[in-house]
């Protein structure tokens, strides 16, 4: 007899004694020599198809629970004590082997019995977690809130709602606001309303809600029919909404923002600030409260809920403990200010995540310097993107490195220099490569370009002595940062002077609507770090008629600056787009012989959202 033979023969009288079926020993033998059970037939699945096999296993139906008829037609996960065969452990007696296959062979018959009977047991509600098809939402009224005017600050050491009186007398600060149609001519209903919800301009009525939420067609070239809405000259001192309404279920195309000026007093130079909608989470990077610096941080609930924020403060040294900055609520149409030098003092460099929950809110700094009598500068820190392992900052301009060392040389002029302000937002800290664009590429930063911060805390990067230009600065980090960039435009270093802090931008999307100040000069800044894009313009006029495009081509990492002049007379905004590699923009906006301020490009406008509906019970 051979020795296959022989085996086969002892496999069968070993599953006689077991009481098993002989052909059950006959269908093979495990490696450990002991019978494995037969496979299962795989069972049908509604479509007509089979499921995979399910891989070969023990049952036990003592430590097994029962489950559900509409499991069985899943792969069944390997069990303990299949894993434990192959480690070398003591598998369970046979007679439970038995009770496993008997099991098995009764789950995949309730299996079978569902599928051909359509269903046993009535199922009305999904199981637990189980989710739907995913749900689409038109888009509803944008909000783009526009910061307070700048303001003096009365009563220093005020932590809560300080005092504020205006700037100077000469000063001026005007918004201005404006909206695009829809491919057919439709311009969208689009209200300044303040904090309260009244209204205080009207750009243009609001369409009856049916035939908005229709989408019209378009012409051929898609801008024939497009025409726009401009309001100027908005001298409101307090914080405004432009509320837009949506046309054919998607957010139209609209942007406002502010713009400060101020010939003397504390609060002289310029400042500028996008308005943007309301977030559930800020960072904001580059706040400064060592001595003569106010640093005064603004929160404006504009949604109709009340929310409760949350203020995390990040210094040179690590986490700053402020208790009194948390669980604060901020009742719908309430604007709050915090002077931060109360909770965090002589901060050279100071990072802020804002969080809110129960609704969105918009947060802002208001950052000035007053060197014993000179004015330092002012200007509007905003938010970044979002804490990232890459930030790319457009809008940097640096003055010749010969005149901006002799701003700086006086001791009382120590920080009147452009710098990089990061922030690592999490214990990992962060090792930061800083790359500089310029206008024919990248240009070596002295001492290297590589920046370490600490966990949780900030750190500064001087950009002196590098060339005169405008710059794009891109950053690359081993964990998540949050970044802001400061500049500085001088005469003389015992006169007065202006900084200014660009912020983290976003990527230029499908469509962006920027808006244009009504006095000094404006330029875009664009660059595409990684590859070459294509950068569509279109001035929109004070009339709310649209120009000829311009077409931008970016390339080999190269900063192109854009002056409005030379988009054409009169105009109020900039219809702006962008197809191909990344590519980021900022406007940089002076006045005068030291005025500066840079605005970052906002967020496109969003389509229809889509929502994934889990049923619970």
């Amino acid at each position: 007899m051979s020795e296959s033979r022989r085996e086969r023969r002892e496999a069968e009288r070993t599953a006689g004694r077991n009481g098993l079926p002989t052909d059950t020993a006959k269908s093979g033998l495990t490696e450990a020599g002991e019978s494995a059970a037969p496979a299962a037939p795989a069972p049908a699945v509604p479509d007509g198809s089979v499921s995979p096999e399910a891989p070969r296993q023990d049952v036990d139906l003592e430590q097994q629970p029962v489950v559900a008829a509409a499991a069985s037609t899943a792969p069944e996960a390997e069990t303990a004590e299949s894993t434990g065969l192959a480690r070398g452990r003591k598998t369970k007696p046979a007679n439970r082997k038995v009770l496993g296959f008997v099991g098995s062979a009764a789950v995949l018959c309730l299996g079978a019995a569902v599928i051909a009977g359509g269903s046993i047991f009535a199922a009305e509600f999904p199981a637990q977690g189980a989710a739907t098809e995913v749900t689409t939402l038109p888009a509803g009224d944008s909000l783009a809130t526009c910061p307070a005017s700048v303001r003096l600050l009365k009563g220093a050491g005020a932590e809560l709602d300080p005092e504020f009186a205006p700037a100077s007398k000469d000063s001026k600060s005007l918004i201005r606001a404006a909206a695009l149609s829809d491919s057919a001519g439709r311009i969208p209903g689009a209200h300044l309303l303040k904090l309260d919800g009244s209204q205080l301009r009207e750009l243009a009525p609001r369409l009856d809600e049916a035939d908005a939420a229709t989408l019209a067609g378009a012409a051929a070239d898609g801008f024939s029919q497009r025409k726009g809405v401009v309001a100027g000259g908005i001298s409101e001192a307090e914080a405004l909404t432009l509320r837009t309404q949506p046309l054919g279920g998607l957010q139209s195309l609209s942007g406002a923002a502010r713009f400060y000026s101020a010939k003397d007093g504390d609060l002289a130079g310029l400042s500028a600030a996008g308005c943007s909608a309301p977030a559930a989470e800020s960072w904001i990077t580059g706040a400064t409260t060592t001595a003569g610096s106010t640093a005064i941080l603004h929160l404006t609930n504009p949604s109709a809920s009340v929310t409760q924020v949350d203020i995390d403060l990040r210094g040179s040294e690590g986490r700053i403990e402020t208790p009194n900055l948390d669980a604060i609520a901020i009742a719908p149409g309430e604007a709050k200010s915090f002077v931060l030098a109360a909770y965090a003092p002589n901060e050279k460099s100071l990072a802020l995540k804002i969080v809110a929950s129960g609704g969105k809110i918009n947060a802002i700094i208001q950052q000035s310097t007053l060197r014993g009598l000179v004015p330092g500068g002012v200007d509007y820190l905003v938010a970044g993107t979002p804490a990232a392992n890459q930030q790319v900052i457009p809008g940097l301009v640096l003055q010749d490195p010969v005149l901006a060392g002799e701003l700086a040389k006086p001791a009382a002029n120590a920080d009147a220099i452009a710098e990089l302000h990061v922030a690592a937002t999490s214990s990992e800290g962060a090792t930061v490569k800083v790359k500089a664009l310029g206008a024919n590429g990248e240009v070596a930063i002295p001492g290297g370009g590589e920046l370490v911060v600490s966990s949780n805390s900030t750190a500064r990067l001087p950009l002196t002595g590098m060339p005169a230009g405008n710059y794009t600065l891109v950053l690359e980090s081993d964990s998540a940062i949050s970044a802001g960039a400061k500049m500085v435009r001088g005469t003389k270093a015992n006169e007065a002077m202006d900084m200014a802090w660009a912020a983290s931008a976003s990527r230029i999307g499908n469509e962006h609507l920027v808006p244009l100040p009504e006095f000094g000069s404006a330029r875009l800044v664009l660059n595409a770090p990684a590859d070459e894009a294509s950068i569509t313009l279109r001035p929109l006029g004070k009339d709310g008629k649209l120009g000829a495009e311009k077409k931008i081509e970016l390339a080999g990492s190269r900063t192109v600056v854009v002056k409005a002049g030379d988009l054409g007379s009169d105009v109020a905004a900039i219809v702006m787009s962008a197809s191909g590699a990344p590519a980021y923009a900022a406007t940089l906006v002076e006045d005068g012989a030291v005025g500066i301020a840079a605005v970052p490009l906002g967020a496109s406008p969003v389509g229809r959202t889509g929502v994934q509906v889990q049923l619970r019970h």
